[in-house]
């Protein structure tokens, strides 16, 4: 339940927006604020302490801080993101934190007071109406514009429209069904080999083969293939696929590396298996991959096309 006399009293300070949009998209973060995230378009799933959460269009998912969480894209439609990091109160001490999606363990030193966890410590899910999903696209493209502008008065604004955006949130906050968790995914012993799995996998330069992993793990590659069909619904061979394509995606976009480069830094045998396998996941071919890709200062124009935003509007 949403205690509302204490969001009366929020004084949010936002520290960062952006979207994300991702054709495939598999990977761990924890991060050392607040965070809101809207489906713009597309679905996926989104693990939060071995629970599991399926997202799609409308979905709003807000999450503590220090929430490691996995997000795994599905469906042919390309998942978009719109994030928001925020703390409910501004404070000075953490005013100077920077942005970063922590994966190490010093971060934890940063300390977290309880009333960055207004809403607890589990997530808090959101169905937006169909309604006002328009509405919630254009506050935050508005706000986003407020963020990146740093005009006169940006703090008020900043603070104004993440309270507009949090309050119609809270309002459709909804308790995720059973069909919607998966409440065998909890914290068991299977779990957690799952999660050693996931942080040495991000951690490695050159992926290795099931059976290294599984050793270092110190479980047999038999086993580790089974818990990962069972929790995350890919084989580990599918799932160090997706880590490979994701990276590859990223050297693509970075504009430094062809097609033929970017098989050999991702580790495929032949650019034939590299342009087999993305074409197996993202749904197109690299080529077509860098010639369709919506960048986020177009996917931003795009969409404020679509919702008769002019730039010249004021919020």
């Amino acid at each position: 339940m949403v205690d509302w006399k204490k969001i009366d009293e929020i004084n949010p300070y936002v520290r960062m927006m952006r979207l994300k949009k991702a054709a495939s998209l598999i990977g761990k973060w924890r991060d050392i604020d607040n965070v809101f995230t809207y489906i713009a378009a597309g679905s996926g799933d989104f693990i939060v302490d071995g629970i599991r959460y399926s997202l799609h269009t409308g979905n709003v998912i807000i999450m503590p801080p220090y929430k490691t969480h996995l997000i795994i894209s599905n469906g042919s439609e390309p998942l978009v993101q719109y994030i928001m990091h925020f703390d409910y109160f501004e404070k000075s001490e953490r005013v100077l934190l920077e942005h970063k999606d922590v994966l190490d363990e010093e971060e934890r030193k940063i300390e977290v007071s309880e009333q960055e966890q207004l809403l607890g410590q589990n997530v808090t899910i959101a169905e937006i109406p169909d309604f006002e999903r328009n509405d919630i696209m254009r506050d935050y493209l508005c706000l986003m514009r407020e963020f990146e502008d740093k005009k006169h008065g940006r703090g008020i604004m900043l603070k104004s429209g993440c309270i507009n955006i949090l309050v119609k949130t809270l309002r459709a906050c909804r308790t995720p069904q059973e069909s919607q968790v998966d409440k065998d995914a909890k914290k068991t012993k299977s779990w957690i080999h799952i999660e050693k799995t996931i942080e040495y996998l991000h951690n490695c330069a050159i992926l290795p083969d099931n059976d290294t992993i599984a050793s270092d793990i110190g479980v047999s590659p038999n086993y580790l293939t089974k818990v990962f069909q069972e929790y995350l619904g890919m084989s580990l061979h599918k799932y160090i696929l997706n880590i490979k394509i994701e990276k590859a995606q990223q050297i693509l976009l970075a504009g430094n590396a062809n097609v033929t480069e970017t098989a050999e830094k991702c580790g495929f045998s032949s650019i034939h298996v590299f342009s087999k396998t993305f074409r197996n996941i993202v749904g197109i071919s690299p080529s077509e991959f860098l010639n369709q890709n919506v960048s986020r200062e177009q996917l931003e124009v795009n969409m404020r096309n679509c919702l008769n935003i002019n730039r010249e509007e004021t919020v």
